[in-house]
């Protein structure tokens, strides 16, 4: 079991209700409301290592690499509305993955976070837990959007 300080000296949030708000949005495919909540709060993102140095990955411009999963043939960024989620995560998949090497992880603002998402990434928030739930790319691509007016089909959840 790790503890808080495996994560580093940050003050991360611990709401265990927001995760299940989230994913009840999500459930009742009410985009808005999740990305108000996704808005209004912070949220745990894993940073991606390179195994063989155990250095955070960077890219061109200097910005850390997260950590990405496959969900529907579809990448979408990995995030956590609480700590308690972020450690079984890392408790149950997250050691597979790497090696057994922890993985860094920041606070993002929701803003910051839903607005860095870019338009082919979705978001994956809160893994292994019983409130994982996942926003399909674009999801959140206007906060003006008119959600499933324009869509075929107008489900932007995918079929849990």
């Amino acid at each position: 079991m790790m503890s808080q300080s495996d994560f580093g000296d940050w003050n991360y949030p611990e709401n265990k209700q927001l995760g299940e708000d989230i994913a009840s949005a999500a459930e009742a495919n009410d985009p808005a409301r999740a990305e108000e909540l996704i808005r209004a709060n912070e949220f745990i993102v894993l940073q991606q290592i390179d195994l063989e140095t155990g250095e955070i990955e960077v890219d061109e411009e200097d910005q850390f690499s997260v950590v990405l999963a496959e969900v529907d043939d579809d990448l979408a960024v990995v995030c956590f509305s609480s700590y308690s989620a972020a450690e079984n995560f890392m408790d149950t998949i997250g050691n597979d993955l790497t090696g057994g090497k922890r993985l860094p992880a920041v606070i993002l603002d929701g803003n910051e976070l839903l607005d860095g998402l870019p338009e082919t990434i979705g978001l994956l928030v809160n893994p292994a837990t019983d409130s994982e739930c996942y926003f399909m790319p674009e999801c959140f691509s206007s906060s003006e959007q008119s959600y499933g007016d324009d869509q075929d089909d107008d489900s932007l959840f995918p079929e849990a």
